[in-house]
């Protein structure tokens, strides 16, 4: 595990973006849209047909009342074509999820984050399994980066970063 990516520290000014959902209605995504409403987890995933970013997506579902009674917004970020072989669409019409589900087609925003993984042993050209917390200002508060797709961030350690954050009107 790393708390840093090769772009981003604690502290660090988080990147804008703005993706588009996996969703049939594509609604369009901004990181300061979602600041607008508190503080921000961010869940960076390789996509829909990962066994362990599945896994990682139901585990995050039993903390969705947790995560929004600290005051915050979660959402996935995956480096995963819209029309690709694995349709992200169509997994989750049978699998949803109630926290955005966003699409970073060209890796632009995984690769702002420092989490592009271009090649290894058990990737090509995806994101590092990673969480980052954002707070309304826009610094980072919390960074894991996973080893391997196996290695996530313990959901209790988010839930307590979270906790300790200031909570701003």
């Amino acid at each position: 595990m790393f708390y840093q990516t090769e772009t981003l520290k604690l502290t660090s000014r988080a990147p804008e973006f703005a993706l588009e959902s996996a969703k049939n209605d594509r609604l369009v995504h901004t990181l300061s849209g979602f600041l607008r409403r508190g503080t921000l987890v961010l869940e960076f995933l390789r996509g829909t047909w990962c066994p362990n970013c599945r896994l990682r997506l139901a585990e995050v579902e039993q903390v969705r009342e947790q995560v929004h009674r600290a005051g915050a917004e979660l959402a996935f970020i995956a480096a995963e074509k819209r029309d690709g072989v694995f349709r992200p669409d169509k997994f989750l019409e049978k699998q949803p999820i109630s926290f955005p589900f966003l699409l970073d087609e060209d890796r632009s925003v995984t690769k702002a984050y420092g989490l592009y993984h271009r090649l290894g042993i058990d990737a090509w050209n995806i994101a590092h399994p990673a969480t980052v917390i954002v707070d309304q200002q826009r610094i980072i508060r919390f960074i894991y980066r996973g080893e391997d797709q196996s290695d996530r961030a313990p959901l209790a350690n988010v839930m307590e970063a979270l906790r300790g954050l200031p909570r701003i009107p």
